[in-house]
């Protein structure tokens, strides 16, 4: 049972992937490997949010239950790991609160990187202290699901964005792939496979009765069957 296990006697460079994973699905697992390759990443960590401040909890899974699907979902990857700091810690999960607290718990060479999708990087500014956010840890902003890469459209549409609300001197790089600031760590642009599935549409399947098994891993799929979620 892995829980932010991470080597404390070097430089490392860990990815943080949050989300309420409600439920997990291959697509998260996905576009982990990716950002991991291409970056070079030691290992990411999958943080389920146990008290999501932007999400209605209606139809949430309660986060032992998300916890514990997230780790049947990475048994299989080594460098994918589950991260139970912000189920373990009261009140609502915020982004600021989970970096701050690894940053104290890990070496300082450690080199975090933020991994979230473009969607909810554009609401961002609406995240408790999102400017600090930007000076404790580098972002890797992957593509949209349905096409896995980025558009020159959209690649324009997040430098103004950040532009806006986070910083006027951050520059779009030249082929596109980057956001950088001379006084803050950058800012990438990541494309990913895409695997056009959410969440949100695998809880629509099992409320009409359809099998998730294609979506899940096997694992995961048992557990939501016998836990009766998501009906």
């Amino acid at each position: 049972m892995k829980a932010c296990e991470t080597c404390r006697d070097r430089s490392s460079r860990i990815g943080l992937f949050g989300g309420t994973f409600n439920p997990i699905h291959r697509g998260h697992t996905q576009v982990a490997l990716d950002v991991l390759r291409h970056f070079q990443l030691d290992c990411i960590h999958f943080i389920p949010s146990a008290m999501p401040p932007h999400k209605s909890r209606g139809k949430l899974a309660s986060a032992q239950d998300r916890l514990h699907m997230v780790r049947l979902a990475l048994g299989d990857h080594d460098r994918l790991q589950a991260c139970d700091i912000e189920v373990k810690r009261s009140g609502p999960s915020y982004s600021i609160d989970t970096v701050r607290q690894l940053r104290a718990d890990l070496p300082g060479q450690t080199q975090f990187f933020f991994v979230l999708g473009v969607d909810a990087f554009l609401e961002i500014h609406t995240w408790k202290n999102f400017h600090q956010l930007f000076e404790e840890t580098a972002f890797v902003v992957m593509s949209r699901p349905g096409t896995g890469q980025w558009s020159d459209t959209l690649c324009r549409k997040v430098g103004d964005y950040v532009r806006r609300h986070i910083g006027a001197t951050y520059e779009l790089s030249a082929d596109g792939t980057c956001l950088s600031n001379s006084n803050r760590p950058t800012i990438w642009l990541a494309s990913v496979t895409p695997v056009d599935i959410s969440s949100s549409l695998i809880r629509t399947m099992r409320q009409q009765g359809a099998s998730v098994k294609a979506w899940v891993a096997p694992a995961v799929a048992e557990y939501i069957i016998s836990r009766g979620l998501y009906r």
